[in-house]
């Protein structure tokens, strides 16, 4: 007992190492060190810095980040002392900037390098000029509204000094400039929809507000915002009334959930109708075209099993007593009822004032359900599976199936359940409630509906 013990645990012990050696964070660590093995020290370190930004504390990973880190950052400030003293102002700038890089990375991942700090009023004074340069061009590509060549050499300028906000300002407005000027031609043809989400990508792209667009954002949803009255659904029979009002308030809810700034979803029943003086932009009618409930016949398969039992049997030369388990073969019954639910839904959007009918689907789902059980006389768990061919006559074809235990206790703990037939209702209400929000939502976010 004690050795399978232990051959159980070495298993579990190889298992582990395997999985651990095939690991992401450790296939990048022994890459890293190829890498480092080859002279690529840069490649090395980066590595091994994915390594331990992909799992954060891991030992390994900070040992290869601070050991390849410390010379790259070496080798990088050699390079730049040396580019710098041949003149060769962008190489040195280049190589400072990788190793600063580095540093900030590694300390981030929580492993700390150094080795910049020492020479940063060497690279501010080698950067002056030049990068003085840099925003020249970049300016005079702004007044020639060349924005893409601005933005492009904002972004070098940032690389060198990242954290001068003038410079971040002229870059977010080279960046700004172009989207803000698109976004005021759809605003000026009535686009209002493309136009708030052109001014939206565009704060997305740079982080924030750009001059009035948030002022001219709440005016194009002002101009641009239609209402959606929701009608009820129309419904043959009283089942069908009872479920299609569940479905329109689950449908309103999914709606007024989207947060459509341009929608306004409007609960239009009858009452409200009446009541009001004021008409939607929109009509959405709706009409329960089908919904069929079809009970299967009963089928009733026999089986063929056996009834495990435990016996005592007692030793005729010592009188000693044990326990023996014996199979008896039975003949049990499998009961399927198969349950059918089959839904339809159709929708169309309409417009009031001209009596047009903008789009119109229709959506359907079904369900099939076996709600299974199993007849047998003695205790299910005592029962199993099998194959025999004589009920009286034991053969060699003969066998116990325990492996396919679990299948038969799975068949006898399904039984007949009236909510069974619920779920199943539910669930396809639910798949018609969903498939006509995405359809509706889809429709009106189409360029072709709301521009």
């Amino acid at each position: 007992m004690a050795r399978n013990y232990f051959s159980t645990f070495l298993a579990t012990l190889l298992i582990a190492a395997v999985a651990f050696s095939c690991s992401p964070t450790n296939q990048a660590l022994k890459r890293s060190k190829k890498l480092a093995s080859a002279g690529l020290t840069y490649e090395a370190t980066l590595m091994s810095l994915e390594a331990l930004e992909r799992k954060p504390g891991n030992q390994k990973a900070m040992i290869q980040v601070k050991t390849y880190g410390e010379k790259e950052i070496k080798s990088q400030i050699r390079e730049f002392e040396k580019l710098a003293e041949t003149g060769e102002t962008v190489g040195a700038l280049d190589a400072f900037v990788r190793a600063r890089d580095l540093e900030e990375r590694a300390n981030a991942a929580g492993v700390l390098l150094s080795g910049t700090s020492a020479h940063i009023s060497e690279y501010n004074g080698l950067k002056q000029n030049f990068v003085k340069d840099l925003v020249q061009q970049a300016q005079q590509s702004l007044e020639q509204e060349d924005f893409t060549g601005a933005e492009r050499t904002f972004a070098r300028v940032l690389k060198y000094s990242p954290e001068d906000n003038q410079i971040q300002e002229l870059w977010r407005s080279a960046v700004a400039e172009p989207m803000h000027r698109e976004a005021h031609r759809m605003y000026a043809n009535q686009k209002y929809r493309a136009a708030f989400y052109a001014w939206a990508d565009m704060e997305n792209e740079i982080g924030e507000p750009y001059k009035n667009s948030r002022q001219y954002q709440d005016s194009a949803v002002y101009h641009g915002m239609v209402t959606v009255g929701v009608r009820d659904i129309l419904a043959p029979t009283r089942q069908e009334l009872t479920l299609s009002q569940s479905i329109r308030a689950d449908l309103i809810n999914n709606l007024v959930r989207t947060e459509d700034p341009f929608i306004d979803w409007i609960d239009w029943n009858d009452q409200t109708r009446y009541q009001s003086n004021e008409q939607p932009d929109y009509l959405l009618e709706m009409e329960m075209t089908d919904w069929t409930e079809v009970p299967g016949t009963m089928s009733r398969y026999e089986r063929q099993g056996y009834r495990r039992e435990n016996v005592d049997k007692k030793n005729p030369d010592t009188g000693v007593i044990t326990k023996e388990t014996v199979y008896h073969k039975v003949v049990y019954f499998d009961v399927d009822y198969r349950v059918y639910i089959h839904g339809a839904l159709k929708f169309s959007l309409v417009d009031p004032i001209k009596r047009s009918i903008i789009t119109s689907r229709e959506v359907e789902e079904q369900s099939e359900r076996i709600v299974a059980s199993a007849e047998y006389s003695g205790d299910p768990a005592n029962l199993y599976p099998g194959q025999w061919s004589s009920m009286s006559e034991a053969k060699t074809t003969d066998q116990v199936l325990t492996g396919k235990k679990g299948q038969l206790d799975g068949r006898f703990r399904t039984s007949y359940n009236p909510r069974i037939v619920d779920d199943m209702r539910e669930t396809v209400k639910n798949s018609l409630v969903k498939k006509t929000s995405v359809t509706l939502i889809q429709t009106l976010n189409s360029p072709l509906f709301l521009q």
